[in-house]
């Protein structure tokens, strides 16, 4: 978890650009003077913007230009005039002719936020509630940022506790060491923080505690004030006890609920409200350019030799030897960061800011002082200034020991807790990612802290470790840093596998300070260097081009694949594409353990993006040319689609090679998991099916009438119905989903896709669907739904007479419908619910289309008690073996994890759009 918005990694590769010869070749002789001179910054300015943490709306809408609408506009606008004066303000608008107008609402703002900033973070807020399409007609909603949260209902809450929806978050980095420890000192400093919190009278604490001599523990807990004592206390225990399941292990999480939140980091992230903020954001201190403590000479910093497993015998070193040769050489050629010989293995890592030839001479200083310190230690790390060596006769993992550290720390907590320090450590857990998330895992920002002071950052880590170990050795080292200690800003820290230093002056430049050692005059050396300097200004002007040049082409080619795949329509999705390297390193390379399923389509992994989001990745298969059209459709489609009971399609990746689509993660499986898996314990209620059938009938509705689209899905089913933690439901897969016109009662198509079972007569026969095929298939999903059967069909289209359909209507003529219940449900159910919702189904499945209801229709029949449903007619048992032979069929079961038909992908055309 980090405070700050997706980061996309831009990378490109010289193989993959195509490009006329001539660009080629200026830019390969512009890769290979920069090599030659090894020439290279990466600087990365970063905005303070409010971070958006989450957003949940109900799916219940009023009308556009309803007197809710007004009402919702004048609370919104009350909410955002107040946040000015005060951190805490609830309102409400009542409805002047009907009580169902009336709309309650609050906001609250993190207790140590300033006005100005509470006013910021409430406006935005109301703005986007009030401007997104899926809010600005719900009739609740709630959103949180970082530093406020705003909520509105057309119920009252005030006073009460709401722990649902919720939302949470955690850092990657882990405990390193007494992950027992940390949790008890965790849970006994949240109670104290949420004891302080429910009894104050803000309902706002934040405690720190020490976890070591260079380690603190900050805690924060919130309610909103119109919570008693009492009823505060009980949402933060609920809260702490989520804390406990979703962070367990790690250094930082976080917990939202609509009533309370509550967090915990090893840095600062809260200010101290005894604080008085001076001019400047942070203390001005005076500091050389060039100070003694932290000289830029290229020098030995600390080093570490094992003394448990020394050696004295002549193989050690004669491989020694041979290790530390192979080392110096392949830092001032390039070639290779880690060497083994015999048993030995070693690696060498050089600041990114250095030339070759001073990165070799570094590395060969450092092998010269492990000899004479270090004896025949067969386990050392050593750091310099500009390079940091180790080498051992283990395998190498990412590791967090032996370590240095050295901070401009006093013995007594002189510094205040600052806004400063909080800003600080905010932005090096953001560096911290952004150098896991680059390909040679080296990052320096120049950051501003205000009109006279800078703070510059550098953070490195060894390339033999993975990006997200990379992002968790910087953030381990945060964690540790003294804040509260801190006699000014700067320091630095040293591990094995990562370095992080930051100072108030520029401690890293593009001519390295390292002296060169070409020749023994000492005149020589300086006409060198005198030499260098204006070379290094013109390769590094000539450098900047180059980059310009060859990103400029990359981007291009981007761009040209985009086109080539979506046409006129690549410049809206622009935007959601993810590079390759981002997804790579979220699903851990695509590893066994992350892998959740397997469709037609290709493999699904469970990944987290770099702000501790989970996701669903689809992979389309390399060695498969199925679904490329689906995954073009699906691009296209759901981009364009938002509602709570549609599975929230984040972005996609493309290139030659790859073809991925990334979705929300959805932890409880498929909704035919639960009905139709016999080894599941779990049941599902009849509260629960009861609220999946409402929900899948507002995402349906969503699709035919009210998105800006009119979408037909054609593959409705179990299988495509996902649900959520609080068992909502979520319908995805669109990759066989069409658009049509609005007034277009229906289409046609030769190819005809689906699956047995769930498609509707004319569409299976005939090729014939509208929006009457989705009710079709939402009709036997509710039959399914309720008796926990699977319709035969969608096994064995010839065995009619066994289907599910024929089953309902037998009892349902025979007047015992409730035979049809699931058995599993036992009693605890609700008599006219079960028999409404087994009308509907029989409705939906009528052969006539016209005779069938609308989504919009079937919506009203489950929301209302007082609407008289018809009768149904008998259900349409149609034998396949009537269809007209010269139309194509294909089954497609592209996610189900049960047992299906063999699918085979549409080979449809792409469907213009047409806004609604």
């Amino acid at each position: 978890m980090h405070n700050h918005h997706d980061m996309i990694m831009l990378m490109w590769s010289i193989n993959r650009i195509t490009m006329p010869w001539k660009s080629f070749k200026l830019i390969f002789l512009c890769i290979f003077v920069c090599f030659f001179f090894n020439f290279a910054t990466t600087t990365k300015a970063q905005d303070a913007d409010p971070l958006i943490i989450g957003q949940i709306c109900s799916a219940n809408r009023t009308t556009a230009n309803s007197a809710y609408e007004k009402n919702l506009n004048t609370l919104l606008s009350s909410l955002s005039s107040n946040a000015n004066a005060t951190l805490f303000y609830n309102n409400t608008v009542l409805g002047s002719t009907n009580s169902s107008d009336t709309v309650y609402g609050l906001f609250m703002c993190r207790g140590d936020v300033p006005s100005q900033l509470c006013a910021r973070c409430v406006v935005n807020a109301t703005e986007r509630l009030s401007s997104d399409p899926e809010c600005s007609l719900s009739i609740k909603g709630v959103i949180w940022y970082d530093e406020c949260m705003v909520r509105y209902s057309n119920v009252t809450f005030f006073s009460t506790v709401d722990t649902r929806p919720s939302y949470y978050m955690w850092n990657l980095a882990n405990i390193s060491s007494n992950p027992e420890n940390f949790n008890n000192l965790l849970a006994s400093t949240f109670r104290k923080t949420a004891e302080e919190a429910a009894n104050s009278g803000n309902r706002y604490s934040t405690k720190q505690a020490n976890l070591s001599e260079f380690q603190t523990l900050y805690c924060l807990a919130q309610c909103t004030q119109d919570l008693s004592p009492q009823h505060c206390r009980d949402c933060l225990d609920s809260a702490e006890s989520k804390i406990q399941i979703c962070c367990d292990g790690k250094q930082g999480g976080r917990v939202f609920f609509p009533s309370c939140n509550i967090r915990y980091q090893l840095y600062p992230f809260y200010r101290n409200l005894t604080y008085e903020a001076s001019e400047a954001l942070v203390p001005e201190t005076k500091y050389p350019e060039r100070d003694s403590e932290y000289s830029e000479d290229p020098g030995y910093i600390y080093h570490n030799c094992s003394t448990n497993q020394n050696v004295n015998d002549t193989a050690f070193q004669s491989d020694r030897k041979t290790l530390f040769s192979d080392l110096s050489s392949n830092a001032t050629s390039g070639d290779r960061y880690s060497v083994k010989a015999g048993t030995l293995r070693g690696l060498f890592r050089c600041r990114g800011d250095l030339s070759r030839y001073l990165c070799g001479q570094c590395v060969q200083n450092a092998t010269e002082k492990i000899l004479s310190e270090c004896g025949w230690a067969t386990d050392v790390t050593i750091w310099y200034n500009h390079c940091w060596l180790r080498y051992s006769n283990r395998s190498f993992t990412m590791e967090t020991s032996p370590s240095y550290q050295k901070w401009n720390a006093s013995n007594t907590n002189s510094v205040p807790f600052s806004e400063a320090l909080t800003f600080i450590s905010t932005r090096l857990s953001v560096v911290a990612s952004e150098t896991g998330d680059t390909s040679n895992k080296y990052q320096t920002v120049p950051l501003k802290l205000n009109d006279r002071q800078w703070l510059y950052i550098l953070a490195q880590c060894t390339l033999d470790i993975s990006n997200e170990d990379c992002s968790a050795c910087l953030n381990d080292m945060i964690g540790v840093i003294p804040w509260a200690r801190l006699g000014s800003v700067g320091g630095r820290m040293l591990y094995p596998s990562c370095i992080l230093r930051f100072e108030l002056f520029q401690f890293y430049n593009l001519s390295p300070t390292t002296p060169t050692n070409t020749s023994p005059s000492g005149n020589n050396s300086r006409t060198i260097i005198i030499i260098l300097i204006p070379t290094f200004i013109v390769l590094g002007i000539l450098s900047t081009l180059c980059f310009y040049l060859i990103t400029r082409k990359a981007r291009k080619n981007n761009k040209i694949i985009l086109r080539e795949n979506f046409g006129q329509e690549s410049s809206t999705i622009e935007s959601l594409q993810f590079n390759f390297a981002t997804i790579e390193a979220a699903t851990n390379n695509f590893s066994h353990e992350n892998k959740i399923g397997r469709g037609g389509f290709g493999e699904v992994y469970k990944g987290i993006l770099i702000d501790g989001r989970p996701i669903a990745v689809k992979r389309l298969s390399r060695n498969s040319k199925q679904g490329v059209e689906e995954f073009k459709n699906e691009v296209l489609l759901i981009a364009k689609l938002q509602h709570r009971n549609l599975v929230a399609f984040i972005g996609f990746c493309l290139d030659e090679q790859e073809k991925i689509l990334i979705y929300e993660y959805v932890p409880n499986k498929s909704l035919d998991y639960f009905l139709f898996d016999t080894k599941l314990e779990k049941v599902l209620s009849w509260s629960d099916r009861h609220k999946i059938i409402g929900g899948i009938a507002r995402g349906i509705l969503y699709l035919h009438e009210h998105s800006r689209l009119k979408v037909i899905h054609r593959d409705l089913k179990p299988s495509n119905v996902l649900l959520d933690e609080n068992m909502n439901p979520k319908i995805s897969d669109f990759g066989l989903a069409r658009i049509v016109e609005i007034d277009q009662q229906e289409g046609s198509t030769n190819r005809i896709i689906g699956t047995y079972g769930y498609m509707s007569p004319e569409y299976a026969m005939f090729g014939q669907f509208s929006d009457k095929s989705d009710v079709y298939s939402f009709g036997v999903m509710i039959l399914e739904i309720i008796s926990g059967k699977k319709n035969i069909g969608s096994y064995e289209p010839h065995r009619v007479a066994d289907g599910l359909l024929n089953f309902v209507w037998r009892h349902w003529k025979d007047e015992t419908p409730l035979n049809t219940l699931d058995p599993k449900l036992r009693d605890n159910y609700s008599n006219i619910e079960v028999i409404k919702c087994i009308r509907i189904g029989l409705l939906c499945v009528q052969e006539n289309p016209d005779a069938r209801p609308t989504m919009l229709t079937i919506v009203s029949y489950l929301s209302s008690h007082s609407i008289e449903l018809p009768s149904p007619q008998e259900p349409t048992f149609f034998l396949y073996h009537r269809m007209d032979p010269t139309v194509a069929h294909e089954s497609s079961s592209r996610q189900s994890t049960n047992n299906s038909i063999p699918s085979s992908i549409n080979e449809m055309s792409i469907s213009k759009f047409y806004p609604r």
